[in-house]
């Protein structure tokens, strides 16, 4: 996967803030932006586990559709300086779009499932025969899982826990295949109608 896959992606993500940002202004369509802390435990190393965490942020933008179904774009990035003790380096990056399926059944709460496909990025010594020099790798990637928000008031709402189920397509000298957990934590803010 190169550079225009990213370029193709990069301009739906950019269509649907547009698209969103003209919903909002005819109708006033709720638009949700979150930020926050991510978790990454990932499996690099091939044939075994071989796992590791890593560090890193998500953003994520959705506007609502319509019957609590939203459309979402969510991009990450995860950062491990010490591979699996080999002093290697790892930055990876997830462009992921997608439906997402939310209740409001509580005033305080809302819980939510997704689904996801896209793409991702490697970035490190991690993909060459040197620990000194970097090299990277692409792919296809898809996700599933789903959160609880708290609604703590009509505008803000913390994200107190995300699971989701990402995989991967990088090259390992396996399978080119990762299957990752990823616990994302953080602020939701609501733009349009507030909840």
């Amino acid at each position: 996967m190169g550079t225009g896959l990213y370029r193709k992606l990069g301009v739906a993500f950019v269509l649907l803030l547009l698209g969103a940002a003209g919903a909002r202004g005819q109708i006033a369509t709720p638009i949700d932006a979150f930020v926050g802390y991510s978790y990454f435990h990932t499996n690099a190393p091939p044939g075994e586990c071989g796992c590791f965490s890593m560090n890193g942020g998500t953003g994520e933008l959705s506007t609502l559709l319509g019957h609590g179904i939203s459309a979402l774009a969510d991009v990450g990035g995860y950062y491990q300086g010490n591979v699996d003790k080999t002093g290697r380096t790892l930055q990876v990056e997830t462009f992921l779009f997608g439906p997402r399926f939310s209740t409001h059944h509580w005033r305080k709460v809302t819980l939510f499932g997704e689904s996801m496909f896209g793409g991702s990025m490697g970035i490190g010594t991690l993909y060459e025969t040197s620990a000194t020099t970097s090299g990277s790798a692409s792919g296809f990637s898809l996700g599933a899982g789903g959160g609880v928000d708290l609604n703590v008031s009509p505008r803000i709402s913390v994200r107190v826990f995300q699971a989701d189920y990402i995989m991967t397509r990088m090259p390992n000298s396996f399978d080119n295949t990762q299957n990752n957990l990823r616990l994302n934590f953080g602020v939701v803010f609501h733009f349009g109608q507030g909840r």
